[in-house]
């Protein structure tokens, strides 16, 4: 008989998904942009499609609101996840990921930007 674990939730604040055309730019090396599915003040999940780039250590992602000029710039993160996700088109050739990310010690004005953010563009309630 398999000896059946609880799953603990290490996250400090709860996910909350957001409302379509969010989306976030992951800038290393080269650029990753993807579509967000969640975020919390500590960090966010997108999805995007793979391309040769890995991510590594430390980058900045910036988070965007597709055509209302809402751009929150430069949040020092890092990759906790990145898992490969079904292709749910037919006919398609490419892979999707879902990475998640969290964020490192953001300044006084990106705390009060996400906090905004959060507030007026995700679904759900707020912890």
């Amino acid at each position: 008989m398999l000896n059946a674990e609880k799953i603990v939730e290490r996250r400090e604040y709860k996910r909350l998904p957001v409302r379509e055309g969010v989306y976030a730019l992951i800038k290393n090396n080269s650029s990753t942009l993807g579509q967000i599915k969640n975020v919390s003040m500590g960090g966010l999940a997108f999805s995007y499609i793979v391309n040769e780039e890995q991510m590594h250590g430390s980058f900045k992602v910036d988070i965007f609101i597709s055509g209302q000029g809402f751009c929150l710039k430069n949040i020092p993160s890092k990759k906790i996840s990145d898992v490969h996700i079904d292709n749910k088109l037919p006919f398609t050739t490419f892979a999707i990921r879902q990475v998640g990310i969290q964020f490192n010690e953001l300044n006084h004005n990106q705390l009060s930007q996400l906090d905004n953010f959060i507030r007026d563009h995700t679904t759900g309630e707020k912890n």
